[in-house]
């Protein structure tokens, strides 16, 4: 019988932590309401917040988990809480008990350990399809969970549906337990260095930000989804449920085959500018009167929204690894949980935020607020040097004069594509994720040093035969373009 794929656990995983924190969302304001409970979209607001904050916690105590203990064992402490606590859910029966219940379930999530899983498990030729499948997985979770939730709650009832997850994260510990670790997880590894240069660099502060306007942004569609339907179009749960699930369908489309070619096509940093730009007009239109013609319009205006978000954050999340391997040894994981802890925070602040905004406001407010925040990190991207106000206009129309990158490798990932081949592990195969050949940039005299010292130890050691860069804000050109591998 064959093996299933090294980063399987991972997927399995993130989808089973991800079915039980969204089983909440199109049923609580429902729940609530049966209950008698007053000021429902503020409660409602408040326990998702809740969940996403302790998923700030859990990203920072769990990525160092899985760098220095594997992240098998990472996987088996995450999905026994998760085990537990889908379980207290069954049984919590006040918006207080709720609230404390889904705090300490977010404590448990798998998410960065399941990032740092695929891309140890993956040669870096392979990371965008990694990606994809590992975002899909999350959405899909999501998804899923709020589309069950609709078909068997009136059957099942609250104990029946939130036993499901409880079932669902015993059989993902149970699988976990019966695949072997990867060859680098065997005992306790090296203690992470370099983590403080890398969370410095200027590409990580793009990175960080983009993964909380991601966060925020899908978790505003997905509280605001439910809220609107039920208030403005009187939509059902199971109605609700039939929105969510198209959003399943557009969603699997884009991550399985969509934005991996994409990125294979255009390249990271064009296709993140293009995802942040398109992010402006889906976001307009629903901020205007649009949003209450009717149900389906409203629906179809988040599914694009969510198609945004996508092409955006993909990407954006493939810079982790770049970043995590050009200044860190053995810090994948670290960087990985630094930058999904702002999509938590973003995750954390959007639902209640919002929804207040939504009740006391107008519905509208939710997507004007979500507008500046684009605009935002547009200039902070601007600000930064990373990209340039001319290559906007550029990125959309993909002109191939664009210098935001394109299908081929540079030399150097070439280079460390052979690396990676030759068994030296991923921390030496160090890929520039989102190359940009012609960019202008200022030399950084520390950046090409055979180490680096950062307060929290020594830097990643270049290796001997890696070609000479100059870098700008934590972004790394080459130096030397080679016709047989030059970028569009």
């Amino acid at each position: 019988m064959r093996a299933p794929p090294k980063q399987s656990s991972a997927y399995v995983c993130t989808f089973v932590d991800y079915l039980g924190l969204s089983i909440l969302t199109p049923v609580l304001p429902f729940y609530l309401s049966d209950k008698g409970v007053e000021h429902v979209e503020l409660w409602a607001g408040a326990i998702l917040s809740a969940q996403f904050v302790a998923v700030i916690i859990g990203n920072l105590v769990w990525g160092n988990v899985a760098d220095r203990y594997g992240t098998k064992r990472a996987f088996i402490a995450t999905m026994t809480g998760d085990s537990v606590l889908f379980g207290l859910t069954a049984v919590a029966n006040t918006p207080w008990q709720l609230l404390v219940v889904r705090f300490f379930t977010g404590a448990f999530s798998p998410l960065v350990p399941s990032l740092t899983h695929v891309f140890l498990s993956l040669p870096p030729e392979k990371t965008s399809a990694g990606l994809g499948m590992y975002s899909l997985t999350i959405c899909m979770g999501y998804v899923v969970g709020s589309s069950l939730v609709g078909i068997v709650y009136d059957s099942l009832g609250w104990l029946g549906t939130s036993l499901i997850p409880t079932a669902a994260a015993a059989l993902a510990l149970a699988y976990v337990l019966a695949l072997p670790s990867l060859e680098m997880d065997q005992g306790e590894r090296e203690k992470p260095s370099g983590v403080k240069r890398a969370l410095t660099s200027g590409l990580f502060v793009v990175h960080a930000a983009s993964q909380f306007l991601a966060g925020w942004a899908m978790n505003l569609s997905f509280s605001v989804l439910v809220i609107h339907l039920k208030r403005e179009h009187e939509w059902s749960i199971a109605h609700v449920s039939y929105a969510f699930l198209a959003v399943a369908i557009m969603l699997a489309f884009l991550f399985l085959y969509g934005v991996p070619r994409l990125v294979a096509l255009l390249g990271t940093e064009r296709l993140c500018l293009m995802g942040s730009v398109l992010l402006l007009p889906t976001t307009a239109l629903l901020s205007s009167p649009l949003r209450n013609v009717s149900g389906l319009v409203f629906t179809t205006l988040v599914c694009l929204q969510f198609a945004s978000i996508c092409v955006f954050n993909l990407p954006n999340q493939g810079r982790a690894r770049d970043i995590g391997d050009r200044y860190t040894v053995n810090g994948t994981g670290a960087v990985s949980g630094a930058g999904r802890t702002f999509f938590a925070f973003g995750q954390a602040a959007s639902p209640f935020a919002s929804l207040a905004l939504y009740s006391q406001l107008g519905s509208g407010t939710p997507w004007l607020l979500l507008l500046a925040l684009i605009a935002a990190i547009l200039f902070l991207h601007i600000h930064l040097g990373i990209w340039k106000v001319s290559w906007i206009a550029r990125a959309i129309t993909c002109a191939p004069e664009d210098p935001l990158g394109g299908p081929a490798l540079p030399a150097h990932a070439v280079k460390a594509a052979a690396t990676w081949k030759e068994g030296r592990g991923p921390q030496q195969a160090s890929v520039m994720m989102s190359p940009a050949a012609t960019w202008t940039a200022e030399t950084d005299p520390d950046a090409d040093s055979t180490t680096s010292s950062d307060g929290d130890g020594a830097g990643a050691p270049n290796s001997d035969d890696a070609p000479q860069h100059v870098a700008h804000m934590g972004v790394r050109e080459r130096a030397d373009p080679d016709p047989a591998v030059a970028m569009p």
